[in-house]
């Protein structure tokens, strides 16, 4: 997540090119955080010791964690705290972008003040998009007067990461009416909260979603594609029906709908977050009457 954010300011701002961020992007697919970064970026080591610790991994051959412990610089409580992060996307994304001779480590820190500066994050968010934590960096794009929004936007979230694909931005939503989407599949709720739920999209933007979820390529639009990310919004919602249950509000679900060049069948607002699936942008919309 913290790669399509930083990556595409470094895109947009040509601090990097295309080829390079599809190489950070391959080189994130395959490899994990290097320990002897993370230990830095912790402050467990200084830079100097994990000069002398990697020249000593390669004299050896033995693991950075071990030599570290041999050196008395770090114990093994430390070694497996620092284990236990390995798969933090901020430090991957740094360390791919260094190991790809893309931007050196003074440029990263220089362009990630940069970044934060000129979208106006505060800590707190910054903070949440480096951890991928959804609930926390979404204050920042979802200006909304009820609190549900951001309740069943962020489940939503968690599960495109969860089910469909971990390397996705979201940008500032707003509330819509009368569009005419190419594709859409959303489904509409009764009872205690009536909601609507549901995403739209171009051609190869809504392939990749639909794809994603379905683990298989469909090639083009239709109905089979739709109903891959209909099922995708039953989900969300049910997963919602059953939190909501037990706080004793009942949600029951209406079958989806599917729409090709249509307007929502809604009356009024509703609510509409761009999200972008590696470059590709889908809209997950929403409602509570």
């Amino acid at each position: 997540m913290f790669s399509q954010f930083f990556g595409n300011y470094l895109l947009e701002n040509n601090k990097i090119t295309a080829e390079q961020f599809d190489s950070c992007m391959n080189y994130i697919k395959a490899n994990r955080v290097k320990l002897g970064l993370i230990a830095e970026s912790e402050g467990l080591l200084t830079s100097s010791q994990v000069m002398e610790l990697n020249y000593l991994q390669v004299q050896s051959d033995e693991r950075f964690g071990d030599l570290a412990v041999k050196k008395g610089y770090l114990t093994e409580s430390d070694v497996n705290y620092l284990l236990g992060l390995q798969s933090n996307p901020y430090l991957l994304f740094v360390q791919a972008l260094d190991e790809n001779g893309c931007l050196t480590h003074e440029e990263i820190d220089y362009n990630l003040t940069a970044f934060q500066k000129e979208n106006d994050y505060s800590n707190s968010i910054m903070k949440a998009i480096r951890d991928a934590n959804i609930e926390g960096m979404l204050p920042a794009f979802m200006d909304v007067p009820d609190k549900r929004y951001l309740d069943l936007v962020g489940l939503a979230l968690r599960n495109i990461v969860r089910f469909i694909n971990t390397f996705i931005r979201i940008a500032p939503g707003e509330f819509i009416s009368g569009v005419t989407h190419k594709y859409a599949a959303y489904q509409h709720t009764i009872g205690d909260y009536q909601v609507m739920l549901g995403f739209t999209g171009e051609d190869d933007e809504i392939l990749m979603m639909a794809d994603g979820y379905a683990k298989e390529e469909f090639g083009e639009v239709d109905e089979d594609a739709l109903d891959s990310i209909a099922e995708f919004t039953n989900c969300v919602n049910g997963l919602y029906a059953a939190e909501l249950s037990f706080q004793n509000i009942s949600m029951d679900m209406m079958p989806p709908q599917l729409s090709f060049d249509e307007k929502i069948d809604i009356n009024g607002e509703y609510y509409m977050l761009p999200i972008f699936l590696e470059g590709k942008r889908v809209n997950l919309i929403v409602k509570f009457d």
